[in-house]
């Protein structure tokens, strides 16, 4: 089980890429299907947290997706136009902190 859920909280992390990296398009950049799929995914994360199946600080790792989504509202017309290089360095440095986050959770207590 535990490794189904840390396949599920990586999958909701990456998936909320998707929705951000359409925010630069204006054909796509509705915030709608953005705001809908990062509260369904915090209420999921909340709810294997609840069921104790995710320890309080694997699912405080999804704060990291939370922090992003807000950062790029708050600047959106930068991100709209920026280059796709400045948007790599900020999914990869989101990425490599989710992922030490997430890791430094599971170590046991005591090495």
């Amino acid at each position: 089980m535990p490794v189904l859920v840390l396949w599920l909280l990586n999958t909701l992390f990456f998936s909320s890429a998707i929705f951000t990296v359409k925010l630069r398009k204006p054909k796509t950049a509705s915030l709608m299907p953005s705001l809908i799929y990062h509260a369904i995914a915090s209420f999921v994360i909340a709810g294997l947290w609840y069921y104790d199946w995710l320890n309080a600080f694997s699912a405080l790792a999804f704060g990291i997706v939370l922090l992003k989504f807000r950062l790029i509202l708050g600047m959106r017309e930068w991100y709209q136009t920026t280059q796709i290089q400045n948007v790599a360095i900020i999914e990869t440095l989101s990425a490599i902190i989710f992922v030490t986050i997430v890791s430094i959770s599971l170590l046991p207590a005591h090495l």
